[in-house]
Parts: C-alpha cells; sequence; structure tokens
C-alpha cells in the first residue's frame, strides 16, 4: 500500500508540479491525461470518500435507533 501511495502521490506531483513547465511537444506529455483532470478527479475521489463516510455513519445510527427500540420493548413487557 506504502509503494501505491508513493506512485500516486509522486505521478500526481509530477503532473501538475513539472508538467506545466515541459513544452507541449515534449514526449513526457503521452504519459499523463489533460491537465483538467489534476481537479476533477480528487474532487470526484473526496466527494465519494464523503459519500462513503455518511453512508457507515447512517447505517450505524440506524443500527443504534433499532437496538434502542427493541430495548425499550422488553422493559415494556
Amino acid at each position: 500500500m506504502l509503494a501505491v501511495a508513493t506512485a500516486v502521490f509522486t505521478y500526481y506531483t509530477a503532473w501538475v508540479f513539472v508538467l506545466p513547465f515541459v513544452d507541449d511537444s515534449n514526449a513526457l506529455h503521452s504519459f499523463f491525461l489533460p491537465r483538467d483532470y489534476a481537479i476533477k478527479l480528487p474532487f470526484l475521489l473526496l466527494l465519494l470518500s464523503g459519500l462513503g463516510v455518511a453512508t457507515f455513519i447512517g447505517k450505524v445510527l440506524i443500527k443504534n435507533a433499532e437496538k434502542e427500540k427493541q430495548k425499550k420493548s422488553k422493559k415494556t413487557e
């Protein structure tokens, strides 16, 4: 996982900070996506991560509410 994270960090750093200073005719540009994806992809990943966290929290809250209902119904019986 550390190797993958390092590779992604190196790729993104070169894409965002080095590539703008290289000529457009250089062959290095063929290894990278267009620059507008440098903003779109992290935003999409952030959005999906936030959705995943919100879904997890929602499921936990629903399960806790169901457990509380069961406890209350057992106490009244």
